[in-house]
């Protein structure tokens, strides 16, 4: 595991980055900065910035529903942490993040789509990510829950 303000590259051949943060909304700004620099980092991408800045929000909209909601807002557990890892796929045209936590469960399907045009003060978070990434996957199980949110980096690409 590392620690918070800690990146550890992976030795393998496909491009991967760790993260174990406690889960608390003010450590969420690290995840941007690892998502920036990681992006950064790939050749070719026409507004690298744009889309480091789409994937920052996506990201950092399902964390802080993990923090809110999978741990109901409390970062006192020890074990309340996000175990987050970014890595390139088929030949570094897919960005992969997937996030997991021990946290409460929940069922996607019962997250209504928020009432565009209307006052709202919650209820975007899913909604953005799913617009802004490619996939957003959710699983839950006795390991706890699982996100996979994947990316295209390149117009027309698709692995």
């Amino acid at each position: 595991m590392t620690s918070a303000n800690t990146l550890q590259p992976e030795t393998r051949q496909t491009d991967t980055v760790r993260l174990n943060l406690p889960a608390s909304h003010k450590y969420l700004h690290l995840l941007g900065s690892c998502i920036e620099g990681f992006l950064g980092q790939v050749d070719g991408i026409a507004d690298v910035s744009t889309l480091a800045y789409n994937v920052q929000l996506a990201a950092h909209e399902i964390c802080a529903n993990i923090v809110e909601h999978a741990y109901g807002g409390s970062p006192s557990g020890h074990d309340n942490r996000i175990e987050i890892t970014l890595s390139l796929e088929a030949a570094g045209t897919l960005l992969v993040i997937e996030l997991r936590d021990q946290g409460q469960p929940f069922d996607p399907s019962t997250v209504p789509e928020p009432i565009l045009g209307e006052p709202q003060v919650h209820g975007y978070g899913l909604f953005l990510a799913r617009e802004l990434m490619n996939t957003v996957d959710y699983r839950s199980g006795p390991d706890g829950n699982f996100w996979r949110l994947t990316k295209h980096l390149y117009e027309g690409a698709t692995p």
